[in-house]
């Protein structure tokens, strides 16, 4: 959205983080982000205080979803923690597009939460450290609770991604899912495969 001139808010808790990036270090791996972080830094804003959100259109909700080791289902108490912060800071006219992976159902409790009619989920299918060369190729996935935020979603990705594909949201959460199962047997079986070479 920065190469496309406009305007992006990275608010995070992570005041560590912020400060590299500040200083023009990307916290996570990604091609090309560097040099684009320099170009495009103009159009950057950094934020550890939830109340910037108020005054963004569009609120793209990336958080990480980990899984409990002992009963290895998702911990989506503080990845809902965070929506629950929010609903007293959002307005009608806001949207919420959520990315994270997410399990069947999760959107519709974000919905019962936020009261909002502008709940979105747009999931990303990207491979880690490959967004800037996927993002624009990948067909993206909208699906929301209203029409009108559906439009709106839907000419905000127009400007990044080639193609848009419009579904439900159960259909959304599932084709998350299946796309990151799919990768990660497309991954491990090589693994596999490796190990059993290694072995013989």
């Amino acid at each position: 959205f920065c190469i496309k001139k406009k305007k992006v808010v990275l608010f995070d808790t992570n005041i560590k983080v912020l400060d590299g990036i500040r200083k023009g270090k990307i916290p996570f791996k990604e091609e090309n982000a560097t040099s684009y972080l320099k170009k495009f830094k103009k159009n950057i804003f950094l934020s550890s205080e939830i109340k910037i959100l108020s005054s963004c259109k569009f609120i793209i909700v990336c958080i990480g979803t980990p899984v409990d080791k002992k009963t290895l289902l998702p911990e989506l108490k503080p990845f809902l923690k965070f929506f629950y912060n929010l609903k007293n800071l959002i307005s009608k006219e806001q949207h919420i597009i959520i990315r994270s992976s997410v399990y069947i159902g999760s959107i519709k409790k974000i919905i019962k939460i936020t009261n909002s009619k502008n709940i979105t989920y747009c999931p990303e299918r990207i491979v880690q450290g490959k967004s800037l060369v996927e993002l624009p190729k990948l067909p993206q996935i909208v699906s929301g609770n209203s029409k009108s935020s559906i439009n709106e979603v839907v000419n905000l990705f127009k400007k990044i991604c080639k193609k848009i594909i419009l579904t439900t949201i159960d259909e959304a959460e599932l084709i998350k899912l299946f796309s990151n199962a799919f990768r990660y047997v497309n991954f491990s079986i090589a693994n596999e495969f490796y190990m059993i070479c290694e072995k013989l």
